[in-house]
């Protein structure tokens, strides 16, 4: 008797057909065509038979997709809709149909089932030559331009992929692939991968980056383009440069359609492309140059024996990759192996800084320095290839971390003391020194230089590849070696996904990713999941900063940033009154104590000292904390609600000290008085409870107006009528220096708590400010528009001013005779 097939129609959990074949199984070597070019075109390419034997083919000339219900010979539904030349596609088996579409958008995108339209499914950067969507319902793509293939699971929302195979580069490597096209993954999400150029089909183990080449014995395959298994696990190909379809059993491979060469009898195929299986264990094959879709039937005699019908129950052995949590939200008192500190309102920095360690002990090019909680500071030397160390108090490195780098870029160091090191330049991976061992391990695979490396409060490990326009991260709790895309994208879909050569990496503890994208001289924030990044610094943020090529980020406690800017050669930093320059505010590259060259990555100690490393000074610099100001910087004394003053003041000076024209008063917070005698170009101090004057302010004033001291004792006044500026009196000192750029004289003057200088220009109609921890004196905009006016943002001749300690600016505007006050921002 004849054994009738040996196979189960679905294998259950799978929307596709895996035929349970007899050792022997053969296919009727005279093929019928199913479709021609009227119905798909010329060169068509993707096909999928479902369990339901409907039958869906990627009509790529005519950008649609047409199906064939349940066995029916005659097409029942066409889709299209925004497609472009799509390549391949896959049927879940609630009906949900998705298809490349990404050779003009860029996407994958998904029928509903019955549905008449589209929604974008996942964002690729190349047209998918292959689409699968596995038993966890993770939606793969084949980048056969790309080199890989990647993957995003279709159960969150949240718009990540993941690289499972391939690294972006063409090789024939295990981890490498060479235009990749068909693809299948198992029930226990093993990833097989027709890799075309390079004459294989490839095995990626479940959660593994290296793959294995699967034999096909003596049978030489060219340019595969196809890969499916049976229930048993056999693998059939579409051999195509060979024009045929081959497939192993327990003897090995073999060929089992057109095996005469290529042709376009009906025995014959000319550079087909892809293959399905009906329930019943006949093959469709999208013949490609024939353009038409050919069904090589099964013979069901093939295999002798008793008749026998075979149902194979699928356990489907759920295999989940650990990769990175997207979702979890952290705690801000989750431990951490850097500094995050408060800094108060007015905290500023030495302008000069101490070279901490310079080219002598490091050599040339420093380009990252790390500081732990406990002090410890880890400096990265590029051209000697190593890591120092520096316990808190040394002068002298206590250890020295080497062997087997090349030219590394950055480290970072965990809670219990684990060293990750960039050694991406020449051996494509981040290594990891465990605490006081000698000798490094692996700890990331990766596709170039780190630039920055940042270990988050999940043990996930971040890297910033400025070659690939990427920061990829990689969980180290699991074994797996695949990593993810968090930022970046190699094609650029969609703007705001790109980035241009990203440098330093920070992630804050709600899993935020924020990367110092320097080609695109900005700052972006990627919220936590999410491939859209938002700029928050640098060019396309208004009313930030400008940036040039930033290349360190790091953040206190309250959210502010700080930046190594550099190719402008400064440390800048935001705060409640907006941003502002920190170090090296010249804005020129040189080696003196104030200035920076190039600096790269910063760090703070437990004290609030900022560590800056000055890469092309080929030093590590320190700049101590400084607090300028109080909590406020004018006398503000808290009144009862009945307080009232004498009717009848008393003369403290007269025209015999202070000439017929004063102006400005002002009382210090130590109750020095401070006068601006118009006659006499001068400011006059009283000290507290002095009758007379105890010093002279003048040299180089014309009728100064406003006067405002600082707590420290800095005067500075108007000198505005004539020289268009602010002057200043450090304490102590006899002589003064420009202070502030001026439109015209200041009726009013004011400095706040961080350090901004106010001045209300009153013929100008506007109230300018600069901060003074910079060397630039010009000056900017903050209320008024310059036109005299009474709307809400302009202003008619401001004369007083005041900014409380929320930085909300109040303002005199005497010839509107009111007073305006201007929130912060």
């Amino acid at each position: 008797m004849w054994l009738l097939l040996l196979f189960t129609g679905p294998i259950l959990g799978v929307p596709y057909n895996q035929p349970k074949l007899c050792a022997n199984a053969s296919w009727n070597a005279t093929a019928i065509t199913f479709a021609n070019s009227t119905a798909v075109g010329t060169t068509p390419y993707g096909i999928f038979v479902n369990s339901n034997n409907t039958v869906y083919v990627a009509d790529r000339l005519n950008s649609r997709v047409q199906v064939w219900l349940n066995g029916n010979t005659t097409l029942t539904r066409t889709i299209s809709g925004g497609l472009s030349l799509p390549y391949s596609l896959f049927v879940t088996d609630n009906g949900d149909i998705y298809v490349d579409n990404a050779n003009t958008n860029q996407r994958i995108d998904k029928w509903g089932s019955n549905s008449n339209s589209s929604v974008p499914a996942m964002y690729v950067c190349a047209q998918c030559y292959g689409v699968f969507v596995d038993i966890n319902n993770m939606l793969y793509c084949s980048m056969y331009a790309s080199h890989k293939i990647i993957s995003q699971s279709l159960n969150s929302s949240v718009n990540i992929w993941n690289l499972v195979a391939g690294t972006g580069t063409a090789a024939k490597t295990p981890p490498t692939l060479y235009n990749p096209r068909g693809i299948f993954v198992d029930n226990n999400l093993n990833l097989y991968v027709a890799d075309s150029t390079n004459d294989r089909i490839q095995l990626f183990l479940s959660g593994q980056l290296n793959g294995t080449t699967i034999s096909t014995g003596t049978i030489i395959i060219n340019n595969p383009t196809a890969v499916v298994l049976d229930a048993d696990g056999y693998v059939f190909i579409v051999d195509s440069s060979n024009h045929r379809l081959i497939g192993s059993n327990a003897n090995g491979f073999r060929c089992i359609a057109a095996c005469s060469g290529q042709g376009s009898q009906s025995y014959q195929l000319s550079n087909p492309l892809t293959l399905s299986f009906d329930s019943y264990g006949n093959i469709f094959v999208t013949d490609q140059t024939n353009s038409r879709i050919q069904k090589f039937f099964l013979i069901t005699n093939s295999c002798n024996g008793t008749t026998t019908n075979t149902t194979i129950t699928s356990i489907n052995t759920t295999q989940s990759v650990p990769l990175v949590t997207n979702s979890t939200t952290a705690s801000s008192s989750k431990l951490l192996s850097y500094n995050l500190l408060k800094f108060a309102t007015n905290t500023s920095w030495s302008a000069n800084g101490i070279t901490f360690v310079d080219s002598t002990v490091a050599g040339s090019f420093i380009y990252t320095v790390f500081i732990d909680t406990n002090n410890t500071i880890y400096v990265c030397e590029w051209t000697s290839a190593r890591i120092q160390v520096w316990h808190e108090g040394d002068t002298t490195p206590t250890r020295n971390i080497s062997g087997g780098l090349s030219l590394p870029y950055t480290m970072f160091v965990a809670l219990n003391g684990d060293i990750y090191v960039d050694n991406g330049y020449s051996n494509s991976r981040v290594d990891k020194w465990t605490t006081n061992s000698t000798v490094s391990v692996p700890a990331m695979n990766v596709k170039g230089a780190c630039w920055g490396l940042f270990l988050d409060i999940m043990n996930n490990l971040y890297c910033s590849i400025a070659g690939t326009n990427q920061v990829v991260v990689k969980s180290m709790t699991t074994n797996s070696d695949m990593w993810r895309v968090a930022a970046g994208s190699d094609c650029a879909v969609p703007t705001t996904n790109t980035l241009s050569g990203p440098r330093g990496i920070y992630v804050d503890t709600d899993l935020n990713l924020y990367v110092a994208d320097c080609g695109n001289n900005r700052i972006q924030l990627f919220l936590s999941g999410q491939l859209i990044g938002k700029t928050i610094a640098g060019t396309g943020a208004a009313g930030t900063i400008d940036l040039a090529c930033p290349s360190g980020i790091t953040l206190d406690a309250d959210g502010n940033l700080f930046i190594a800017d550099c190719s402008n050669h400064r440390i800048v930093a935001s705060g409640p009154n907006g941003y502002r320059c920190l170090i090296g505010c010249i804005g020129s590259a040189a080696a003196t104590s104030n200035q920076l060259y190039y600096p790269t990555l910063i760090s703070f100690d437990t004290y609030g000292n900022l560590y800056v490393a000055d890469d092309w000074n080929s030093r590590v610099q320190k700049y101590l904390i400084i607090n300028t100001f109080t909590t406020v910087t004018v006398n503000q004394p808290n009144f009862c609600p009945s307080t009232t003053w004498y009717t009848a003041g008393i003369t403290i000076t007269n025209s015999s000290t202070v000439g017929t024209r004063p102006y400005g008063v002002f009382v210090g917070t130590n109750n020095a008085i401070y006068v601006t005698d118009q006659d006499h170009d001068r400011v006059v101090m009283w000290s507290e409870g002095s009758i007379n004057p105890n010093k002279f302010f003048s040299g180089g004033l014309n009728d100064p107006y406003a006067v405002f001291v600082t707590p420290n004792g800095d005067l500075y006044v108007d000198n505005g009528i004539s020289y268009s500026r602010v002057d200043k009196w450090s304490s102590n000192s006899n002589t003064s220096t420009p202070a502030l750029t001026v439109p015209q004289e200041c009726y009013g003057l004011f400095i706040d708590t961080s350090n901004v200088i106010y001045c209300a220009s009153t013929a100008a109609h506007r109230v300018v400010k600069r901060w003074l921890n910079d060397n630039v004196t010009t000056s900017s905009i903050i209320a008024g528009t310059g036109t005299a006016g009474a709307t809400a943002t302009t202003l008619n001749r401001p004369v007083g001013i005041f900014i409380d300690t929320q930085f909300n600016l109040y303002v005199a505007d005497s010839a509107n005779n009111r007073i305006q006050m201007f929130p912060l921002n």
